[in-house]
């Protein structure tokens, strides 16, 4: 049996759930306190972040994305799309993750007053159950207070929160259409951008007090979708005698083009940002061998130093992560080893998005993960 370890209120640890759940893959969810996570597979991963999968032969992996690349080498049943569409899901994935954590986090921690009893409780359960409810608060808080601290280093200000608010509620209205007409993002079979908005979608927005209300109220067809997200079953009532399939890249509907319009217009600046920031790091550090860790402090998620960006009418200003530019390798990675014509495909479908220039994005140096951390390849 395949071990995840995590938390319902974990960003990353929903997409994976939903991964094994849709494709029916057995597995025990386990958190952090348990006894085995705590003498075994912290010391084996040297990382605190959640989710860890351990496989049935007792192999470790931490990192959603790379617990998913496993996964497909693993379970080669899994259906997943070809050509312009498996660039188009792994950038919407690398999107989720990473552009929709500013929503996620300014949704859960910037409305105390809806939100902070039900977070703080769910993380004093998962670090102190055995200890009883009186224990939950305090341990709850301790939690809390750290994990709202990354508010400003991810861009989340008073300047940029009525930009976020705006482009996340764009963004449900686009998906709230899309799902009219079919039950996930590239057609009537779930994929990588399905997992990865899964991520966002319902551990912090489509479960947290303040923001699941929102979307109940204003996109309500996208609530659904997270409870499909969350089933194991592969047909949906709402779409009944429909083949679990992907659309034709070359007829994709106009609602899927505007959904991957918003994540563009949303993300490429981040993504470009952050890219310049890399080079100038990698300049400063040429004499970085392959195989050396990013960070000299072993940091699993380092930081190129400040960037900014627009968003709708404002300008974001984060600290950048080289994890974008690790999730982006992905979807980089796909298109060039594309056909010549797919390629033409996903330039037309990034071209009428606005964002064709990231298909000929060239990072810096080339990244990996090593020890669960980032690393020059």
């Amino acid at each position: 049996m395949i071990k995840l370890y995590g938390v319902q209120c974990s960003l990353y640890t929903g997409k994976v759930r939903s991964y094994f759940r849709k494709n029916a893959i057995p597995f025990a969810e386990r958190t952090q306190s348990h006894p085995h996570y705590r003498n075994a597979v912290l010391p084996a991963v040297k990382n605190r972040r959640i989710p860890v999968v351990e496989f049935d032969d007792g192999a470790m992996v931490q990192d959603s994305t790379a617990i998913l690349d496993v996964c497909e080498t693993r379970f080669p049943h899994v259906a997943k799309p070809t050509g312009a569409l498996r660039v188009v899901e792994l950038f919407l994935e690398a999107y989720a993750e990473r552009s929709l954590l500013k929503a996620a986090m300014h949704y859960r921690w910037n409305f105390p007053e809806e939100n902070r009893a039900f977070i703080v409780g769910e993380f004093g359960r998962i670090i102190a159950f055995a200890n009883g409810p009186t224990a939950w608060p305090q341990a709850g808080e301790a939690i809390a207070g750290r994990m709202s601290a990354y508010l400003p280093p991810l861009g989340i200000t008073a300047h940029s929160i009525p930009a976020i608010e705006a482009s996340y509620l764009k963004l449900l209205a686009l998906l709230n259409a899309h799902f009219v007409l079919y039950p996930y993002i590239l057609g009537d079979a779930p994929s990588r951008a399905d997992y990865g908005l899964m991520g966002p979608l319902y551990a912090h927005l489509g479960r947290d007090p303040y923001p699941v209300r929102i979307m109940q109220q204003k996109a309500p067809l996208v609530f659904r979708w997270v409870e499909r997200m969350n089933a194991p079953e592969g047909e949906t009532p709402e779409y009944p005698d429909r083949a679990p399939a992907f659309f034709d890249a070359a007829n994709a509907p106009p609602t899927f083009r505007a959904i991957l319009k918003q994540a563009v217009a949303e993300y490429a600046g981040e993504v470009e940002a952050t890219a310049q920031a890399f080079a100038r790091w990698a300049a400063a550090h040429a004499d970085k061998p392959s195989g050396a860790l990013v960070s000299d402090k072993g940091d699993d998620q380092p930081s190129f130093g400040p960037i900014a960006y627009p968003l709708e009418n404002a300008t974001v200003q984060p600290y950048s992560s080289a994890h974008t530019l690790w999730a982006i390798q992905h979807a980089l990675d796909a298109y060039a080893a594309a056909s010549a014509a797919e390629k033409a495909q996903a330039r037309a479908l990034f071209a009428e998005a606005g964002g064709e220039n990231l298909l000929d994005l060239k990072l810096a140096r080339r990244l990996t993960r090593i020890d669960n951390k980032l690393a020059i390849a």
